[in-house]
């Protein structure tokens, strides 16, 4: 049976709704997530305003950061182990001495502001950037509460909280209800993150900024993070010279 023409039309025209609507959906969801999408860039400052940042990144490169009176500021303090309580929430690096003992290398106090200068739970990153994470525990030994027992990790993260600290040791209890105790050494480094203003920021200071990138790639910025120091910058290989057989 042939098909009127007038049914034809209308069927063609009901289509062409249905993918305007669908576009304009896409587009509408694609325009959500682009204003969801967070930059993360850590570098070096090179110049200061009252209202922006210019930074050089791990890559050489220089990017643009504007920051306002919104803009969570912080910087890492340190603390010595008098400073350490009981039920203090902590994250703690520790390595294994030759001995087989292990000691805090770093000790992280968290607050509130401690995922503030990175990426939280549900925030997307752009252009392909990886979320930094503090490391997980494995191995054989595992909830012994010896911390990477069986040599399959000389340097692990325990995130928990301060069970004790007796004299030079500190016993750090983490989420699974571990006991871990490591030595305290004149080398371990305690810190924490303090609110500070636009007017402590310093050109040569290292930073991390999180935010949104405009299309001219300006970042405005939702946290800048002062750097104790900028770690693991990737270096270039210095060149051996040669010589003539």
């Amino acid at each position: 049976m042939a098909v009127p023409l007038f049914v034809l039309l209308t069927t063609l025209l009901a289509a062409c709704g249905s993918t305007s609507a669908a576009t304009s959906n896409a587009t509408s969801n694609t325009s959500t997530t682009a204003k969801a999408c967070l930059t993360v860039t850590t570098g070096t400052i090179q110049s200061i305003s009252n209202s922006s940042l210019s930074v050089t990144n791990f890559q050489g490169n220089t990017v643009q950061a504007t920051y306002t009176s919104q803009t969570t500021i912080m910087r890492q303090a340190t603390l010595t182990s008098t400073d350490l309580k009981t039920g203090m929430l902590v994250s703690v690096t520790v390595i294994q001495n030759t001995d087989g003992t292990y000691s805090a290398r770093a000790i992280s106090v968290r607050n509130s502001l401690t995922n503030q200068g990175g990426i939280n739970r549900g925030s997307a990153l752009c252009n392909g950037q990886r979320r930094r994470g503090t490391g997980t525990f494995g191995g054989p030994g595992f909830g012994s509460g010896t911390p990477g027992a069986g040599g399959a990790q000389n340097r692990q993260i325990i995130s928990g909280t301060v069970g004790q600290i007796n004299g030079s040791s500190l016993t750090v209890t983490d989420t699974s209800g571990n006991d871990f105790t490591v030595a305290l050494t004149t080398t371990t480094r305690i810190s924490t993150q303090q609110i500070v203003t636009g007017s402590d920021l310093r050109v040569g200071e290292a930073v991390m900024i999180t935010g949104s990138a405009n299309s001219q790639g300006v970042i405005d910025a939702n946290s800048v993070s002062i750097l104790q120091s900028l770690q693991n910058r990737p270096t270039k290989p210095s060149s051996t010279p040669t010589t003539g057989a």
